[in-house]
């Protein structure tokens, strides 16, 4: 895009538990992830320096796109929103799959800026990695959103333009709140858990915040054992293990999908379902399992189609100079056997 287009972007820049009983059913079909942002933070101002003041507006928007890893339904959906969305609006998009490695993933990005993008949309793993290319971004004038991520370090903040996503240790505290209310009910004041975690520190906010919106609804817990895993495989592994160790295992909580989905299918193949399962993503599987009213009790949901909807959005806020606040947290929810739950449901607020 040229200079047309570098006046328009130079005028702006910067631009995430009650029980289930009484709630209306929803079928998982029905029951979205509800979408709701919330714009908080910092208001950046526009970044006039070099490639933008260079783009030529009878060419279209060049977007660079790399996500951690499309092998997650999650980040499949995200990709196939936003492309849906890109190809509306007449983008070329240039998209890099990070194979679950940082090196893979900022080797691509680093590609996307040597061949001039316009615009930088980013979901990772590994924000702290990232410093350097979102710098060097900054220094070309490439403005930086990132999707699935609001909590990044002040250094990271000061690079990008917009940050959306479901706030980590608040969805995990949602599910912890959530599963305090269906233990008390079953009267049960005392919970042996083992997590399904990741070597992130996103992961591991989930799993802390899980465990503080049980503690906080008045159930015990003690956790026997947190695992690094990061496929479905890795986990059903893992959760064999705690099965096994653990003969008082009361739950288990998946801070993925993959996590929850393969300690599923450890408390199948062990014939223990009488140990809990929850789980996070909203995935259709899961769904699924919950409505089938088995031991996959409940979900904490995202929206990636709606994150990518959103950063799409915010771009095209971003094209036409409207200020923003930085920071887009996107409200997770709960799927139970009842339905979908909003936070405000869960949480009494």
């Amino acid at each position: 895009m040229k200079k047309t287009l570098s006046m328009i972007l130079a005028a702006a820049l910067m631009v995430s538990m009650v029980g289930c009983s009484g709630t209306k059913n929803t079928t998982a079909e029905t029951a979205k992830p509800q979408t709701e942002a919330v714009s908080q933070g910092d208001t950046a101002e526009a970044d006039t320096t070099k490639a933008m003041e260079a783009k030529d507006t009878s060419e279209p928007l060049k977007v660079g796109l790399s996500f951690v890893s499309l092998n997650f339904p999650y980040f499949v959906r995200m990709y196939e929103q936003f492309m849906d969305e890109a190809k509306q609006n007449g983008w070329d998009v240039s998209f890099v799959d990070g194979n679950l490695d940082a090196a893979t993933q900022l080797n691509g990005i680093q590609d996307m800026i040597n061949n001039d993008v316009d615009v930088m949309v980013v979901s990772t793993w590994f924000i702290d990695a990232m410093e350097d290319v979102f710098a060097q971004c900054k220094e070309k004038g490439i403005p930086v959103f990132i999707i699935g991520n609001t909590q990044n370090p002040d250094a990271i903040n000061d690079l990008i333009v917009y940050a959306c996503g479901t706030e980590h240790y608040d969805a995990g505290f949602l599910g912890g709140t959530w599963a305090s209310g269906y233990f008390n009910d079953l009267g049960k004041t005392e919970l042996n858990i083992a997590i399904m975690s990741g070597s992130t520190e996103q992961m591991k906010q989930r799993g802390q915040g899980f465990v503080d919106g049980l503690t906080k609804g008045g159930i015990k817990v003690e956790v026997k054992n947190e695992y690094d895993v990061s496929t479905r495989e890795d986990a059903m592994a893992s959760a064999e293990d705690a099965l096994t160790v653990y003969s008082d295992l009361d739950l288990i909580y998946g801070v993925s999908a993959q996590g929850s989905l393969g300690a599923y299918d450890a408390t199948v193949g062990a014939n223990r379902t009488e140990v809990y399962v929850v789980g996070y993503d909203g995935e259709d599987e899961e769904l699924e399992l919950i409505d089938k009213k088995l031991n996959y009790i409940a979900t904490i949901t995202q929206d990636p189609a709606g994150e990518a909807s959103t950063t799409v959005e915010y771009i095209l806020k971003y094209l036409d100079g409207e200020k923003f606040d930085k920071i887009v947290p996107i409200s997770a929810g709960i799927y139970c056997a009842e339905g979908q739950l909003t936070s405000e449901q869960v949480l009494g607020n």
